[in-house]
């Protein structure tokens, strides 16, 4: 293994620097893999453009937190896992111990370990994560598919928290990655499905997969959703982060209607509902954020069995040395995930 890399370190707002750093070594209870695929994401270009995140730590920082790969080096005390094996990582791990986690609520953990780093060529998991978040994929699996098991993992929880049953009508607001992944989980789910985006792209990709009525939020959304499903839908799934879709999802669900607030807002902001609304038609309205170790080997069974549409998720490859371009990319909504290959000259 050589002993300097190339990786990508966050400076501050907007300034990403490429850089040659020591190859890291694994401590007690930690593993170093050999990147072979990293992807970004939507949480990925806020961190390059605001600077920070409350899980980053002190700048500048490793960066990229989804990632597959090849185990290079295992710490002392590591059985499951040997040099030659390829895995793939969570980007986080609750302690296991406190009261969150003892009554099941992983994602509430004080104490969960963060994993940034994947923007390299070389990347140490903490020993955490090693311990209930690093799983083996077989070769069968490419490394960037297998690398969507965290987004994934985000997802399942998420409509499992919408207790979705066959049959009922779902409503997902944004058609990013996650809301591509959200209403695919649903129509598994047995659901019919309506996706509402801005972006002709985004509505022509829902339907590549089949999702069932394609609207543009800008219109009379109401009134289109009980035109096609006879009633405001049984479920709906915010998938943007702002607050006016906050707001809106609220609106949108029939009364007795199940509201899961999926995308983050920044820190600070506000949302008004209607309480009348919320109390007279019974509304449920709830917060889900992150994954628990389940919903990540849930999204990995998913992914080997072939049942998740990753040619549609994964916009294109490219070279490290050109991180920037696919963030840039993104912003202009041309395209939803890339496979970041450290190794690629270009």
């Amino acid at each position: 293994m050589a002993e300097r890399m190339l990786a990508a370190r966050l400076h501050g707002p907007g300034d990403l620097r490429l850089e040659e750093v020591p190859v890291p070594e694994p401590g007690p209870g930690e593993v170093v893999i050999r990147v072979e695929r990293a992807l970004t994401c939507g949480t990925d270009v806020k961190i390059f453009r605001r600077g920070r995140h409350p899980a980053l730590g002190p700048l500048p920082s490793p960066f990229g937190h989804e990632v597959a790969g090849e185990v290079v080096a295992v710490g002392e005390g590591v059985t499951d896992f040997r040099p030659g094996m390829r895995v793939v990582a969570a980007n986080s791990a609750p302690c296991g111990s406190c009261r969150m986690c003892q009554r099941g609520e992983f994602s509430l953990c004080p104490h969960l370990t963060f994993f940034f780093g994947a923007f390299a060529q070389y990347a140490r998991i903490p020993a955490p994560i090693v311990r209930v978040n690093l799983y083996p994929i077989p070769d069968s699996l490419p490394a960037a598919a297998a690398a969507l098991v965290e987004p994934l993992a985000c997802a399942l929880r998420g409509v499992e928290a919408a207790e979705i049953r066959p049959g009922e009508t779902v409503l997902v607001l944004g058609g990013g990655a996650l809301g591509l992944m959200l209403a695919h989980l649903a129509q598994l789910r047995g659901a019919r499905v309506a996706l509402a985006d801005p972006h002709p792209e985004r509505r022509e990709a829902a339907r590549s997969i089949g999702v069932d009525l394609l609207l543009d939020p800008r219109d009379a959304l109401a009134a289109k959703l009980e035109e096609a499903f006879g009633e405001r839908p049984d479920v709906v799934i915010e998938a943007v982060g702002r607050v006016e879709a906050w707001e809106a999802a609220a609106e949108l669900a029939r009364p007795g209607g199940r509201v899961i607030l999926f995308g983050g807002c920044p820190v600070g902001t506000r949302a008004s509902f209607d309480t009348a609304r919320l109390h007279y038609q019974e509304l449920t309205l709830r917060g889900v954020f992150h994954h628990h170790p389940r919903f990540v080997r849930a999204a990995l069974s998913l992914l080997r069995a072939g049942r998740v549409p990753v040619d549609l998720l994964i916009s294109g490859e490219l070279p490290l040395t050109r991180l920037w371009e696919a963030f840039e990319r993104m912003e202009r909504r041309q395209g939803f995930k890339f496979a970041i290959d450290p190794w690629s000259d270009g």
